[in-house]
């Protein structure tokens, strides 16, 4: 929750600055950022958000609810999945469905991953062909990666549907100083497991530059199901790349590129029991555009393009297969008149396509949008964005949404109070359309109608002490109509398995934030959310804690050793039986030594007090873990 604090332990302030500013972002307190003093006026410095209005934002004048993971951040506890750090900012909870590989599903604010974009170097990975569109997070490691924004809050407007609970934005490394770096580690350990990664690139002194990055983890796993006894193993090799190329100093062009190759195996869920099934993945994507201004800087151009395609082929007493595909066309431009107001534009066109062992041919659907939003500062210190979009999808029309955001800085205080409002929706997954399956009749259902949402947040973030401690507090609400759930009646009865639920959802609850520089080798931080749900009917949404805690140490106790220790605490859950899930407190540590400039050993613990819990009933998580590695990072800094 916290990232390593190595450059605190040595004197100066620039040093405790820079600790707080990466810590404050990671507990979600992006927005606030660091706080620095200069002729008598407090202001907040350090952190630029890219997701919040597509274009880089300050900190201080963003109005939407966003969390920062810095790569700093991810090198302070090594974990291997991405998953394994958005857990821990506020509103943020996952499920699994057993051993490393098995089905992993997010949930944002009490949204699950149908209702939360995800893209990856621009790139978006969900998979047309799943139940619904989402992306699967049980295969996304972590060893590219060099930053996470976490953008909270309906966000259609800007990025289109799904983007109903948020955006979650991932950059992956690249080559930022000139010459040859290069940087990885490897790490074994519990379960027979081997991960690694491996990242090279070279930076030109004009700013062009390349980098490439290979990685993966072998494990034997545990059983997934709670009563099994044999092991479910998993296997992910990655590939991933990213480069720009300077044409002149108004002109660039780009791209983004990354392969999957996993195999992991899995147990029965219906009954529950070993088995022999795996699935193979198999997943490419790529991204190439090019930037460029015009009228000296002030209009800003980006066109760009990018295709995917995943396939999933299924292995053993349910064999199928499954082939998901994306095509998508952007334009972005920015239009900036003055330092208190610019114009922000675009259009963009995209067709998905699935197919499957069950279905007779591909179905596809495609949807084109054009969006628009104005960015002022009428006064000092306050920011507000008005924007708009209009969506036309091939099968449901037109769809219209906005969003509004407000911030305020409080001119020469540590005091900032923002706000954000808008609507999105979410249209049927081309499986909820379409599906068919033998062991079930009148699956898909093509009079499935969009799900609509409005949301709305409020907070306010202080700081004291020169911002060595800050304190934050949001309040948020997601109301979606529409909702589409599972009828299980379907198994034994001629009604269709997917209906739309009439009525509205409604999803809120609050988010508390603190982080505190004791001294420059020691910081402490910490989050609660509350989440409260409710369906039509006065029915819970199923495997959405009602509370979530987190609370982390990083200290530096002696030069060139580095400790981190985060505790996770989860309490009143209910799974989709109904039947409440058991509440369990989760420890975690890593103790690192850099015994050579840019080289690194350390140990981590997992679930140190081995403590038993289920995240989905039935399914196994893994007991006391501990694993041992080695990073580096040359040239070293």
């Amino acid at each position: 929750m916290t990232h390593r604090i190595g450059i605190a332990g040595r004197t100066g302030g620039g040093a405790s600055k820079a600790l707080l500013l990466s810590t404050c972002a990671w507990i979600g307190m992006a927005s606030t950022g660091a706080v620095a003093q200069d002729a008598g006026t407090t202001f907040l410095e350090g952190i630029t958000i890219y997701s919040a209005n597509r274009t880089p934002t300050d900190a201080a004048k963003v109005g939407s609810s966003v969390s920062v993971i810095t790569e700093k951040d991810i090198q302070a506890q090594s974990k291997t999945f991405v998953k394994d750090y958005l857990e821990q900012l506020p509103g943020v909870n996952f499920t699994q469905n057993g051993a490393p590989g098995s089905t992993t599903s997010i949930s944002v604010r009490g949204a699950n991953g149908a209702y939360v974009k995800v893209l990856v170097d621009g790139m978006d990975l969900s998979d047309p062909s799943a139940t619904t569109t989402q992306t699967a997070f049980e295969h996304l490691l972590v060893g590219d990666v060099s930053r996470i924004e976490l953008l909270k809050g309906s966000q259609s407007t800007l990025y289109g549907g799904d983007a109903v609970a948020g955006v979650i934005s991932i950059e992956t490394k690249a080559a930022t100083k000139p010459g040859f770096s290069h940087s990885g580690g490897a790490e074994g350990g519990q379960y027979n497991t081997f991960s690694g990664a491996y990242t090279a690139g070279y930076a030109a002194t004009d700013g062009s530059n390349i980098s490439l990055t290979v990685q993966g983890i072998d494990t034997d796993g545990f059983s997934s199901v709670r009563v099994g006894t044999e092991d479910d193993g998993y296997k992910n090799l990655t590939f991933s790349g990213r480069g720009e190329y300077i044409l002149s100093p108004a002109m660039k062009v780009f791209f983004a590129a990354r392969t999957l190759d996993a195999r992991g195996e899995f147990d029965d869920s219906f009954t529950p029991a070993d088995n022999d099934d795996y699935t193979d993945t198999v997943q490419h994507a790529g991204r190439i555009g090019t930037e460029f201004s015009l009228l000296d800087g002030a209009f800003q151009n980006t066109f760009a393009f990018q295709g995917m395609k995943v396939e999933r082929d299924i292995y053993g007493s349910n064999a199928s297969w499954f082939e998901g595909d994306r095509l998508k066309g952007e334009y972005k431009g920015v239009f900036t008149f003055n330092e208190h107001l610019s114009l922000l534009g675009g259009a963009d066109w995209e067709e998905t396509g699935a197919e499957n062992a069950g279905l007779s041919s591909r179905k596809s659907a495609d949807v084109t949008g054009v969006y628009a939003q104005l960015m002022m500062e009428p006064i000092d210190g306050l920011v507000l964005t008005g924007g708009g979009r209009i969506d036309d999808h091939s099968a449901f029309g037109e769809f219209d949404t906005y969003r509004l955001t407000a911030a305020y800085l409080v001119p020469g205080t540590e005091t900032k109070f923002r706000a954000s409002r808008g609507t999105g929706f979410r249209a049927p997954s081309l499986d909820e359309l379409y599906g068919e399956y033998s062991f079930v009749a009148n699956y898909g259902n093509p009079n499935l109608q969009p799900e609509e949402s409005e949301s709305w947040d409020a907070g306010v973030e202080q700081g004291f002490l020169n911002g060595r401690i800050r304190l934050g507090a949001t309040y948020f609400e997601l109301d979606t109509d529409n909702l589409i759930l599972f009828n299980f009646d379907c198994f034994s009865m001629p009604v269709g398995c997917l209906v739309n639920v009439p009525g509205v959802t409604q999803r809120s609850g609050v988010e508390l934030t603190a982080v505190a520089l004791v001294t420059d080798g020691l910081a402490l931080s910490g989050s609660y959310t509350y989440v409260d749900t409710e369906m039509e009917d006065g029915s819970r949404l199923p495997r959405v804690p009602k509370h979530d805690f987190v609370f982390a140490v990083d200290m530096v106790p002696m030069d060139k050793v580095e400790i981190n220790v985060t505790a996770k605490y989860i309490k009143d859950s209910i799974d989709s039986n109904g039947l409440a899930l058991d509440d369990y407190f989760l420890l975690s540590a890593k103790a690192a030594y850099e015994f050579a400039p840019g080289w690194k050993a350390y140990v981590r613990g997992e679930n140190l007090l081995d403590e038993e819990y289920e995240t989905v009933t039935n399914f196994a998580t893994p007991g006391l873990s501990v694993y041992g590695g080695i990073t580096m990072n040359l040239p070293s800094d």
